[in-house]
Formats: C-alpha cells, sequence, structure tokens
C-alpha cells in the first residue's frame, strides 16, 4: 500500500512540473509520424526508480517521460479524453491533436507518435496496450518459425522515445532530412543503447534483430522497419560492456552513425525484390540478384541459425544463393 502512495506522489508531481512548463510554452506547430510497436509502458521524471518495476504496472494513466531536453505526455486509448485535456490549448486547437483524429489514425496500431515543435514538448505518444505483440512470426519453406518475445512493453518504450530522441538531434549529430526508413533503424539503435545501458548485456537486443529479420522473412513490406543491417554493425563492434561507457546517447550515436550502410532507394528496392523472390517464390532462383545477395546472406545468417541451427542454415542457403560456396 505504501508503495502504491509512493507512486501516486510521484506522479503527481510529475503532472505538476509537467502543466507547469507546458503552461510556459508556446507550441508553434506538430505533424504526426507514424510508427509501428506494440504498447509502451509508463516513464515519470523519477525515471531510474520506475523503470526497474514499470514491466508490472498496469498502463492506466497518462504521464510525462524524458525527451533529452523535452518533455513527451504518453497516452493510453483508454484515457484519451483526458490525456489530451492535460496538453496547452494551443495544442489541443490543432486538428493532430484532436482526440476524433487520433483515434481514427492510430486504427489497428498499436502506438503512435505525434511529433510536437516546441522548445518544451517534444511530442505525444499514443499507445493500445490490447495489441501488445508476444511473438513474431516467419515462413521459410514449409515451415513456420515463430521467435517469443521478451519484455516487449519496455522495448517498446525505448523505441518511440528513440524516434522522438533522434527527431530532436536532426541538424546537429543528425542530417535535417531523414527518411521513414532512417527514423526506424535510428529508432532501433537508440533501443539498443538503452539495452546496454539498462540491462548491461544484448541478448534483448539480438531478439531485436532477430524479430526484424523474421518480420522482413514473413513479408519483404517490413523492409521499411528492417534495422537488423544498423543493429548487426554495433553488435559487430562493441560488446555490452563498451556500450554502457557511452553513458550520453548523443555520445553513443555521434560514433556509430559514420560507420551505418547508406542506401539509396534502388537498393532497397532490390533487396526487397531478392526477399520476395528468396522466399515467396515456389521455385529457387540462385542467380536472382547476386550482387545483392553476400549482404542479405550476412545479415540474415544469425537468425536462420538460431531458427533452423547451423547446419540445416548452410544447407538451405546452398540451395537459395549461388554466391554460398
Amino acid at each position: 500500500m505504501l508503495r502504491y502512495w509512493q507512486r501516486s506522489l510521484l506522479t503527481l508531481l510529475s503532472y505538476s512540473l509537467a502543466c507547469a512548463a507546458l503552461l510556459a510554452s508556446q507550441l508553434v506547430n506538430a505533424n504526426p509520424f507514424m510508427s509501428q510497436s506494440v504498447a509502451i509502458v509508463p516513464v515519470i521524471a523519477t525515471q531510474a526508480i520506475v523503470e526497474d518495476n514499470v514491466a508490472n504496472d498496469d498502463i492506466r494513466h497518462a504521464y510525462y517521460t524524458p525527451i533529452a531536453t523535452k518533455q513527451a505526455l504518453v497516452c493510453p486509448v483508454s484515457t484519451l479524453v483526458r490525456c489530451v485535456a492535460l496538453l496547452p490549448t494551443s495544442l489541443q486547437h490543432q486538428a493532430a491533436f484532436s482526440v476524433a483524429n487520433i483515434r481514427r489514425a492510430i486504427g489497428r496500431k498499436s502506438a503512435m507518435v505525434l511529433v510536437a515543435k516546441d522548445d518544451i514538448i517534444a511530442g505525444v505518444i499514443i499507445i493500445n496496450p490490447a495489441k501488445e505483440v508476444t511473438e513474431q512470426s516467419g515462413a521459410i519453406g514449409l515451415t513456420t518459425y515463430q521467435l517469443p518475445l521478451a519484455e516487449q512493453t519496455q522495448l517498446t518504450l525505448w523505441h518511440e522515445i528513440g524516434h522522438l530522441y533522434n527527431i530532436a538531434l536532426q541538424d546537429s549529430i543528425l542530417p535535417s532530412s531523414l527518411s521513414k526508413y532512417q527514423h526506424e533503424w535510428l529508432a532501433d539503435l537508440y533501443l539498443l543503447w538503452r539495452i546496454a545501458q539498462h540491462y548491461h548485456q544484448l541478448d534483448l537486443a539480438w531478439q531485436q534483430f532477430h524479430r526484424r529479420n523474421l518480420a522482413l522473412i514473413n513479408d519483404s513490406g517490413n523492409l521499411s522497419h528492417w534495422s537488423s543491417p544498423q543493429l548487426q554493425v554495433v553488435l559487430s563492434h562493441y560488446d555490452a560492456q563498451q556500450l554502457q561507457h557511452f553513458t550520453r546517447y548523443e555520445d553513443f550515436l555521434t560514433a556509430v552513425y559514420p560507420l551505418m550502410p547508406t542506401w539509396s532507394t534502388r537498393d532497397m528496392g532490390e533487396f526487397s525484390s531478392l526477399v520476395q523472390r528468396t522466399f515467396g517464390a515456389v521455385q529457387s532462383l540462385p542467380e536472382y540478384m547476386f550482387w545483392r545477395q553476400p549482404k542479405l546472406i550476412e545479415v540474415l545468417s544469425p537468425t536462420l541459425e538460431q531458427l533452423m541451427g547451423k547446419a540445416e542454415t548452410q544447407q538451405w542457403l546452398k540451395k537459395q544463393f549461388s554466391t554460398i560456396k
């Protein structure tokens, strides 16, 4: 009971501080930025205390969470009307932040982010806990593989915060213009960094790596969220202890961003076509887009070995790709 009232008091204090800041702000503009993810969990001003227990907390109330030097308001769909009422009047009057527009926009999504251009407010995160994902599946040949997903509430929180954090770093560490694909893998880089800082090991980072690969195998349309190539770069260059030395996300991003592949729209289209031919065609075409095969093999192999075993993976790869000897 004491612990409950402590959490309630902390939440009320957070609301008071955040609302005071909101009254002092002047919101200039707001634009929607959609993100596919699962439910997220509360983090208030006392983030270090709350995060140890968020996985077991019910998602019932609106709350503010820090985004770099700003704040973001997190609104569960079930309390949307009351949550939106916490926003400053200037923001409530914008169409993008109306309750009707938000309900229509989120649809069957599990989360949605509305970005605000403001000195204090980074944006609003709308969550739909009922859409929480507990596993990722994908078919390879006649076999469907399933990957159980642990700690998804926490991981999605960090992914969504990553979206807003990276937007805040545009025009400084990051370019002023980023594609939707870049926004997605950058959010997963933030997720990886938070995993290393909080858990001090990288099992959940590898889970995210496998999840993105398996989603791509299941549907080439998930290429827009295929962060596995970028995650693999970091995982191959750093271990958990080394990542913990980056106590600031800005320092981590400064170190790893130059290592990331820079693929054009045409490059992504070729990867999409190769994935469709590999996992969707009835007949294998080992010579198809041979120049893209080495990178796809490199990124998918750890996931295939996780699902199929090393020996079976090698046999399967030899049948599918001419570049495997």
